[in-house]
């Protein structure tokens, strides 16, 4: 298995990914509506024997505090993997493949809507424990899914601040 970035010749092989891997096509639509809108931060593709199994992408977010500072960082979404090849580390890989490289590049933190045990296997924590929330979630129903991790040493910031996606994840 081979984990790259992806590349123009890798989008439909994604959208095929995308579709099969949830119950509908909204995460292909979020996908094609991030390129478009140049939020593509870091795309990633998993190959087997050339043949796209998994992929991972990564756009920017902001957090906001109730003071107004504002903290840049970024959101992982969607992330995929073929049926038949999960459990095998693929996700876990592309996870970490992708936080690596934008450690490199000094983003300071990563925040994920997912499955807390899944992704607090690649150090992610509850955002609520540090008083952040997802924007579109005021009520905290899905707070124990949304995460964050600190990135490259970087100290997450003590206020508490909600955290927006682009708009495009508004269709999701």
């Amino acid at each position: 298995m081979q984990i790259r970035p992806a590349d123009a010749d890798d989008h439909a092989g994604i959208d095929a990914l995308l579709k099969t891997a949830f119950p509908g096509p909204e995460e292909a639509r979020l996908v094609v509506s991030l390129r478009a809108a140049d939020q593509d931060t870091l795309e990633l593709v998993a190959e087997d024997h050339g043949r796209t199994v998994g992929t991972i992408f990564f756009s920017p977010v902001q957090a906001v505090s109730a003071a107004g500072t504002e903290f840049y960082g970024i959101g992982l979404a969607p992330m995929a993997v073929t049926p038949e090849h999960q459990r095998r580390g693929i996700g876990s890989a592309l996870i970490e493949h992708g936080l690596t490289f934008l450690t490199s590049l000094g983003v300071p933190w990563c925040v994920v809507l997912g499955d807390p045990a899944y992704y607090g296997r690649s150090g992610f924590q509850p955002a609520g424990s540090i008083g952040w929330r997802w924007d579109v979630d005021p009520d905290g129903i899905h707070a124990d899914a949304f995460m964050i991790k600190a990135l490259g040493g970087h100290a997450l910031p003590e206020q508490a601040a909600k955290v927006s996606y682009h708009p495009a994840f508004d269709a999701v």
